[in-house]
């Protein structure tokens, strides 16, 4: 049994989110005011400890891998404590991740303007309503100035969500560690490098212009997608998979303007490299179900259930799919 490769798709691309993450870390140690309020609608963060999402069953024969997806932020001050993600990693062979597919990229810094500062980029309503906000979210922080329109369009999302009451910090793996580490389960990390590629000088302009259509949807929807983050946190935490599912579908085409919005990369290497991240993570979902007669492995949500995700391909090849209780 065979999983079938995947053919192109634009419907939502990993790197993208990977990029994201990195850009995530990149700005950690800047300003932090999370604890301030902020003018959105008013939806209360579960706290305490959460049981997050089911797992996925995946079955050959008596081999069995199952799958937990994992999604960030979630709630500051939550506690993540699942039973049943303890009890299969006591009895799992291994655990694959955490999952990473990193893009080297010549002669470029991919959030970096090569081009001069974000004033000299964007147009000057754009740019004036980008230092508000900034403002507002993020602080006077003269570095943003560098940052590539998208990059800054990721920098103000992910600090606007800090600021009602949403997390970055990893508990779920610090937890799947504490937990593999007392049962002596090996974890065996799902690391792959792309590239590197050299920026498309042709498709340039065009990404360009995308860039700055990327930060202008994002300042539009940003109080909307605050309200989504807190539901899609709390959904996640309490384990509820119909809202999640209805707001991993609702991302679709915001994350595909997001990954043609890198001006280093053309569509059709976004698209090829996506397409290479997910076979490499395929296979070697595959190569654990032959391997394991036991394993568990976390992915980031996304990946996992939507339409043409883990799950999908992994049905669609003829495996046996239980979805999550």
């Amino acid at each position: 049994m065979r999983i079938k490769r995947r053919t192109v798709s634009v419907y939502s691309i990993v790197l993208a989110w990977l990029l994201q993450a990195a850009l995530f870390d990149a700005h950690a140690s800047g300003t932090d005011d999370s604890s301030t309020p902020v003018g959105v609608p008013e939806e209360v963060l579960v706290l305490g400890e959460q049981p997050g999402p089911g797992l996925w069953k995946v079955s050959k024969g008596s081999h069995t891998l199952w799958i937990l997806g994992t999604y960030v932020p979630t709630p500051r001050g939550m506690v993540w404590r699942s039973k049943q993600v303890e009890a299969v990693i006591a009895a799992s062979d291994e655990v694959l991740g955490p999952y990473s597919a990193s893009l080297r990229v010549k002669g470029a810094k991919p959030y970096q303007s090569q081009r001069g500062k974000l004033k000299d980029v964007l147009p000057r309503k754009v740019h004036a309503r980008w230092r508000s906000l900034r403002d507002k979210y993020i602080g006077d922080d003269p570095e943003t100035e560098k940052l590539l329109p998208t990059a800054a369009a990721l920098l103000l999302r992910s600090r606007a969500f800090e600021r009602i009451g949403l997390s970055y910090a990893d508990d779920v793996w610090r937890r799947i560690y504490e937990v593999a580490g007392a049962h002596a389960v090996a974890i065996r990390a799902l690391q792959y490098e792309m590239g590197p590629v050299t920026p498309d000088k042709n498709s340039s302009r065009r990404s360009r212009e995308n860039s700055i259509k990327y930060l202008v949807e994002t300042m539009d929807r940003l109080e909307t997608d605050m309200t989504q983050a807190r539901a899609r946190a709390n959904a996640w935490a309490t384990g509820d998979m119909a809202v999640l599912e209805t707001l991993i579908e609702a991302d679709a085409s915001y994350a595909q303007s997001l990954a043609y919005s890198w001006p280093f990369l053309g569509q059709e290497q976004a698209t090829q490299l996506q397409l290479e991240a997910e076979n490499k993570l395929l296979s070697a979902l595959e190569r654990a179900l032959n391997r394991n007669e036991t394993t568990l492995v976390v992915l980031p949500i996304h990946i996992v259930s939507r339409g043409k995700g883990v799950v999908a391909s992994l049905r669609a090849a003829g495996y046996g799919v239980e979805d999550p209780r």
